[in-house]
């Protein structure tokens, strides 16, 4: 049968249980993911963190992290134009290297969706608390950081049509504002150039690519729903080339302004609601500060999409035990997936410091991009591009700290207890299938 835009089909190959997902993502839709994977804490808070580490020279990371993203979406664009199943690197890594590799990969996905959903709200309630400081008392804080968790996980539970339209909207919230304050900054204040540019130290620069790749990631979320999707081989790719095109330009236009609006950039705690203080005044400080907890609400929605959606691939071929990501028989959703990344990511909000989960989460998914690049190497898509992107994913990872290293093996441990008890699953099925 064929799919017409914006027409919900159930997908052709049926869940665990007899529950199957309903397809409803058109191209747009996707890219709309993509922008709210993306898009959240990151340039609301690292153009500070970045320009406290390089100054001027945080412009020449940012064209660095642009390109790595771009090797990267070019690989994942070509390895999702085969699959019409849900799990994105899970998948790509599992059929390249089997069910063990696929495994791994899978679970550094859901690792890095949960950091991410858990810094997204912590960076929520670090903007807030920057305009209120009461709201940055522990408890205050504590309490915005569990509405946040009750609003997106709820809607995740609803279904994939609710998910879609707060997708659609919050891109809309995250862009125009974006757009807004680096035009305005850009024709009020004075640009930047490479003039007073610096060579950086190399650890320096290291720590802020690092960093910066936290902040233009996520937009491989947008290839783990395929099941989800109208014509996955056919959109996913375009969706992944619009999405890192349009998040470098966008990036690279609100650092320039603020680096050309704020003296001492890297000593603000919320830059963006700075710059568009002094180009509109209270209101402008007030509506970027919305703008912001927004954003952030957004792109911890499709970081949970992302992380409940591999689950459920994993445990419909029963690599974790089958009741973590089985489907809601009324909303075609896997809820109890949902609510554990819920839970987990609050509790790692709660706990958690930004630049700490920032770069746990910036090193599992350089991790699991540099097995899709090898899996793009053996299916053949070309060898330069996923060459030269595995390249520059090792010398990144050298920019993690010991503890940050730590805190991803426990996370990997973990995984590796829940696979163990998943055996039963995995004998039953294999015996079913023989």
């Amino acid at each position: 049968m064929r799919d017409l835009p914006g027409d919900a089909t159930a997908v052709d190959r049926p869940a665990a249980g007899g529950v199957r997902p309903v397809r409803h993502l058109g191209l747009l839709r996707l890219v709309a993911v993509g922008l709210n994977s993306v898009i959240g804490g990151g340039i609301f808070i690292l153009p500070a963190t970045v320009a406290a580490l390089l100054g001027h020279g945080s412009l020449v990371a940012y064209l660095l992290a642009g390109a790595v993203v771009l090797g990267i979406g070019t690989v994942l664009g070509r390895l999702a134009s085969g699959f019409d199943a849900s799990g994105g690197p899970y998948a790509y890594v599992e059929k390249a290297f089997g069910p063990v590799a696929g495994f791994q990969i899978g679970w550094l996905f859901w690792l890095a969706r949960t950091t991410a959903m858990g810094n997204l709200m912590n960076g929520a309630a670090l903007y807030l608390g920057a305009l209120w400081p009461s709201l940055a008392e522990p408890l205050p804080r504590a309490a915005v950081i569990a509405l946040c968790a009750c609003l997106v996980t709820g809607i995740n539970i609803a279904g994939i049509r609710h998910t879609a339209t707060a997708s659609n909207l919050f891109a809309v919230l995250k862009v125009a504002p974006l757009l807004v304050v680096g035009l305005a900054g850009l024709i009020l204040f004075e640009t930047p150039t490479f003039a007073a540019f610096l060579p950086p130290a190399p650890r320096a620069l290291l720590r802020a690519v690092l960093l910066l790749i936290y902040a233009f990631t996520g937009f491989e979320t947008l290839t783990v729903p395929a099941e989800e999707s109208l014509a996955p081989r056919r959109d996913m790719p375009r969706a992944l080339l619009a999405t890192v095109v349009l998040v470098s330009a966008i990036y690279l236009l609100v650092h320039a302004a603020a680096l050309g609006a704020l003296p001492d950039l890297g000593g603000e705690k919320a830059p963006l609601a700075t710059l568009a203080g002094m180009e509109f005044g209270p209101g402008g400080r007030l509506a970027m500060t919305a703008a912001a907890a927004l954003s952030m609400a957004g792109c911890s929605l499709a970081s949970l999409l992302g992380g409940t959606r591999t689950l459920y691939a994993m445990s419909a071929s029963s690599r974790i035990p089958g009741w973590i990501g089985a489907l809601h028989p009324a909303n075609r959703t896997p809820v109890r997936a949902a609510l554990l990344t819920g839970g987990i990511a609050t509790v790692l909000a709660i706990a958690g410091g930004f630049a700490f989960l920032a770069a746990v989460s910036a090193g599992t998914r350089l991790l699991m991009y540099g097995a899709c690049c090898l899996a793009g190497l053996k299916a053949r898509t070309g060898w330069v591009v996923p060459g030269l992107t595995v390249g520059a994913i090792a010398v990144l990872l050298f920019g993690l700290e010991p503890r940050e290293v730590l805190f991803g093996m426990i996370g990997i441990g973990f995984g590796w207890v829940l696979s163990i008890l998943a055996g039963p699953g995995r004998r039953a099925l294999a015996r079913e299938e023989s």
